[in-house]
């Protein structure tokens, strides 16, 4: 069997790192890719080598690919999706999957009326060191876990921070920046509970709206088998971490302003997981692509093996090759994105009720 082909819908920042990605991998394709802005498509078309198109019905129709890679803001998701589907393409649809649990449910709804096949593009799933973490936590290696957390908190003050605005997320609904709980939390929402194989019970939270001043965001997450997850953001402050806390990077990785930071780089504020079990506990360094356990005294670095960023991205549309070669269920699907979307939005339900608010799915 030949490798598949894949075509872009939208060739934004997310989308070099995306193609970046695809190059380690030997069963996809880049054949096609489309844009709004002529300027992006001719730089993009041109830096990579494949037809662009201004209008993804025309790329879909014409190039027929395998897979369409859905990479436009999440405001577009659902109508992408649905048209990739009526075309009867498979979907890789970046995070969040939608802006609502209504749109959630009608992509899920039209790929299952179309019989493709639908992969929600929670990466770091895909990340060496994470997935290296999930294996020890099943194995036992650091006891029963009781806690996970992620903090990110620095930028340059208010001044220096940019709201992605209402391309990505409609003006006064759930929104804020890059690097705050809906851009970036969601890839936690899902990944917190899939590490431990469990599901998220309850939400606390609060978190930032589009269009509006920037305040510190968290996330309480409840878990069905008794662990917590928090997640504490801020991006409109400044960093109070020391020289000696970054690492070497090993892989690349985003700062809050959303610069990217090159593998081999020296990163001074590394994002990390804390994950506490009864016997030990492990650093996930998921860009950086290390990982470290500690417990009774004892601090050692473990080995991780794979494709660290962009690698993963590649790992990634593997994972959906493979799915749809075997006519199996994605590793990542439509469902996952609904649930992680659903913690993310209960936040703010949270907040608004101020309440402890559970969550169904």
């Amino acid at each position: 069997m030949g490798k598949m082909r894949v075509g872009l819908i939208g060739l934004g920042k997310v989308a070099d790192v995306h193609l970046a990605g695809f190059t380690t991998s030997n069963a996809v394709e880049v054949v096609a890719g489309t844009d709004i802005n002529p300027a992006r498509l001719a730089k993009m078309s041109g830096k990579w080598g494949f037809k662009g198109y201004s209008d993804p019905g025309e790329m879909l129709a014409r190039e027929r690919p395998d897979i369409a890679c859905v990479l436009t803001p999440p405001s577009t998701h659902r109508a992408m999706t649905e048209l990739a589907a009526a075309h009867g393409v498979h979907v890789l649809c970046e995070k969040p999957m939608a802006l609502n649990l209504d749109e959630g449910r009608a992509m899920v709804e039209a790929v299952r009326r179309a019989g493709v096949k639908f992969y929600y593009g929670s990466s770091y799933r895909c990340l060496p060191a994470v997935r290296k973490a999930r294996e020890l936590i099943s194995q036992g290696v650091i006891g029963r876990v009781s806690l996970l957390m992620e903090t990110y908190i620095g930028g340059a003050g208010p001044e220096g921070w940019v709201d992605l605005g209402d391309r990505h997320y409609p003006k006064g609904g759930p929104g804020g920046g890059g690097m705050g709980l809906v851009d970036h939390g969601i890839h936690l929402a899902d990944i917190m509970p899939w590490l431990l194989g469990t599901r998220v019970r309850s939400v606390a939270g609060r978190g930032n709206l589009s269009g509006a001043a920037p305040a510190p965001e968290f996330l309480s997450m409840q878990m069905e088998n008794g662990a917590m997850g928090l997640l504490v953001y801020h991006e409109a402050t400044h960093p109070a971490v020391l020289p000696m806390e970054g690492v070497f990077s090993l892989g690349a990785s985003w700062d809050v302003q959303g610069n990217i930071v090159p593998g081999g780089d020296w990163d001074r504020q590394p994002q990390c997981i804390w994950v506490y079990g009864e016997t030990g506990a492990l650093r996930i360094f998921h860009y950086a692509n290390q990982l470290v356990l500690m417990g009774l005294g004892r601090m050692r670095q473990i080995p991780v093996d794979g494709r660290a960023n962009p690698g993963h991205f590649g790992l990634q549309v593997d994972l959906l090759a493979e799915a749809i070669g075997r006519d199996a269920e994605p590793e990542s699907t439509g469902l996952d994105g609904l649930r992680a979307l659903s913690v993310v939005l209960a936040a703010y339900q949270s907040w608004e009720q101020q309440a402890i608010i559970p969550v169904e799915l």
